[in-house]
């Protein structure tokens, strides 16, 4: 594994649930009115910086042009860029396109947006969205793509996770000969070209040759290759994909992200966003699970410590509460679950106000 450097991140206040406190440290808010009474005072805390080891997420998107059906292409962007909001400075982001477009329709894929941090004000996804405002078109280099980012992916001190987005099964390889079975413009059933043959799509003499072949031994050496350097990657299979499940549990497992049961990959059957964004959740959940964050420096009064997951205030006691030690908060219970399982994104520790018990 590449090694893993700490990154300093302050996360913000989270506006909403507020507390009675008469603190020092706390910003007290003006009596309200309410029903002819008056509610006590509310308190306001102080986000409290933490030191976490944030991992890089990088998306390899397939912008093929069967992409542009079902409105998936258009789906994934929304899904991703609302993950990197949610998300927020609990990992870095960057993405790459395959294949490049506007330089044929096998052109190994580019990065078009650079790891950068992630922010909880849309920063990082307005830049990955303006970075993808593409039509897709042209076919599938998978593997060549992979192999091309594994310089940049293998040298981030971060750990970080390659996130394989594609509709359908890795061709681009003219070196290749295939029978029609393996002919990905047979497997898809493309007009003319139907599945079992004939003709076979990918005959020199009537088709496109080995560029329509599925490549699915390079491409899962070059998913082994980046796990090999210290860099999982998590295979996405979303509508039209269906047809390469096989190849897609290969690359799943040769990229050490693989789920426990079949399939291994993260299977998505519908394009709304809505199943997109549950499956890039569960991922993101696998890629940054952790229920400890540190504290810079321990809080000035441990009785003024509050913390909120996914912008709801978390109780300090029970079982599904959670604890301090120094500057060590460990989330348990319930509370750890809902990170673990992604069904919770953003985590918040304040000072200031007494704790919510």
């Amino acid at each position: 594994m590449t090694g893993v450097s700490q990154v300093v991140w302050t996360l913000a206040v989270v506006a909403g649930t507020v507390v009675a406190c008469g603190a020092r440290t706390g910003l007290l808010v003006p009596l309200d009115t309410v029903d002819g009474g008056l509610t006590p005072p509310a308190c306001v805390g102080t986000a409290l910086p933490l030191d976490t080891n944030a991992p890089n997420l990088y998306f390899v998107l397939d912008g093929s042009t069967s992409m542009q059906e079902e409105s998936k292409w258009t789906n994934v962007r929304s899904s991703v860029a609302t993950l990197i909001t949610q998300l927020g400075p609990r990992a870095g982001f960057g993405a790459a396109v395959f294949p490049t477009q506007g330089e044929g329709a096998c052109t190994t894929g580019t990065e078009v947006m650079p790891v950068q941090p992630g922010d909880s004000q849309g920063v990082a996804a307005a830049v990955f969205l303006a970075s993808t405002a593409l039509t897709p078109k042209g076919g599938t280099p998978t593997a060549a793509t992979l192999a091309a980012l594994l310089p940049e992916l293998s040298a981030f001190p971060q750990l970080t996770f390659a996130i394989l987005a594609t509709d359908g099964g890795p061709n681009c390889d003219a070196a290749l000969s295939c029978g029609v079975d393996d002919c990905t413009s047979n497997m898809d059933g493309t007009p003319g070209c139907p599945t079992g043959g004939p003709p076979n799509c990918c005959d020199p003499a009537t088709g496109v040759g080995g560029l329509g072949c599925l490549d699915a031994t390079q491409t899962a050496q070059a998913v082994s290759a980046l796990l090999a350097a210290g860099v999982e990657t998590f295979v996405m299979g979303i509508p039209g994909s269906a047809p390469y499940a096989a190849v897609l549990d290969q690359l799943a497992m040769a990229g050490g992200a693989a789920r426990a049961t079949e399939p291994y990959y993260y299977q998505v059957d519908t394009s709304d966003t809505g199943a997109l964004g549950a499956a890039l959740a569960q991922i993101a959940a696998q890629a940054t699970a952790s229920c400890t964050f540190t504290l810079t420096t321990a809080p000035t009064d441990p009785g003024e410590v509050n913390v909120y997951v996914g912008g709801t205030v978390v109780p300090h006691d029970g079982g599904n509460g959670w604890s301090l030690q120094g500057t060590k908060v460990t989330l348990e219970g319930a509370t750890c679950n809902a990170i673990e399982t992604g069904s919770a994104m953003s985590v918040t520790v304040e000072g200031g106000c007494p704790t919510v018990m």
